[in-house]
């Protein structure tokens, strides 16, 4: 590579780096912090999380407009304006971000705040999807207000997230819990894995290695849980690890000592997953 395309480069570098400051906190993996006992998430957007993903926290997706897919289960659910998809804890989900014109109340709930529902409820979860238009205006006016209360505190989110459940359960009901249970933890034992190693050197060959198949069953089972490539979730987790680090005004590491500490081999590499994702897409 000449040094002009290099400069060249670096300066894209650069505009990139730039736009990401403007994208919301969201657009990573966050089940790390969604576990914290009084997290709450109640924002509106346009971006729905297209990475594989689970917490203990309980996920509402709302759609104000537009529309998207959600994937649950090893399969695919389309979710149109007025409906409401609810991701109970620890089962494995992400959207599509297929249409640009869309927007949602995502609102996510950790155990202080549905913990008068559990004890009520025990052993039972809240139906996947809500397709009532007409009985979920009422559920959208109660987020609606609750998102635009300027005096929200632990207490008043209590309340709201207590009356919400009541809500969903009289239009609704309970259920029990899916029974592909098995399928499921094995996605999260695969993203576990993933997480805990994106920053190494791991093939398909060491993954089925680690896990005790073959490679040839281990490609198969993970793309029918998780719903990805593997190799495309593993530079997927370690894009957003390096996005994380780009962002961070806290974080003085080189673009080059940043691709080596996300797994990537080189700076070319990196460079090139970015141009290839959305996050450039408004430079």
């Amino acid at each position: 590579m000449t040094n002009f395309n290099f400069c060249i480069k670096i300066i894209h570098m650069e505009k990139i780096v730039k736009t990401l400051k403007n994208y919301p906190k969201d657009k990573t993996v966050y089940e790390d912090f969604a576990d914290d006992a009084f997290y709450l998430f109640l924002e509106k957007h346009s971006y729905f999380l297209d990475v594989p993903h689970y917490h203990d926290s309980i996920e509402f997706l709302c759609v104000i407009k537009g529309s998207t897919v959600v994937h649950l289960n090893g399969a695919s659910h389309p979710l149109e304006e007025g409906e409401i998809f609810i991701g109970n804890s620890q089962m494995v989900h992400f959207y599509e971000n297929y249409e640009e014109d869309k927007q949602a109340y995502i609102l996510l709930l950790s155990q202080k705040y549905t913990r008068t529902f559990r004890d009520v409820y025990k052993n039972v979860a809240l139906p996947s999807f809500l397709r009532n238009k007409s009985a979920n205006k009422e559920l959208f006016d109660h987020i609606k207000d609750w998102y635009e209360r300027t005096d929200r505190n632990v207490l008043v989110d209590c309340a709201y997230s207590n009356m919400l459940l009541d809500k969903i359960v009289k239009l609704y009901d309970v259920r029990h819990p899916d029974m592909q249970e098995e399928n499921n933890a094995l996605a999260i034992a695969f993203i576990n894995y993933v997480n805990e190693n994106f920053n190494k050197n791991i093939s398909l060959e060491t993954a089925s290695k680690h896990f005790g198949y073959s490679k040839e069953y281990f490609s198969k089972k993970f793309k029918q849980t998780v719903e990805k490539n593997f190799l495309t979730f593993v530079n997927t987790i370690r894009l957003q690890k390096a996005i994380e680090m780009l962002k961070d005004p806290e974080n003085h590491m080189s673009f080059m000592e940043v691709c080596l500490a996300c797994g990537f081999n080189n700076a070319t590499s990196l460079y090139r997953h970015l141009k290839k994702s959305d996050y450039s897409k408004n430079d």
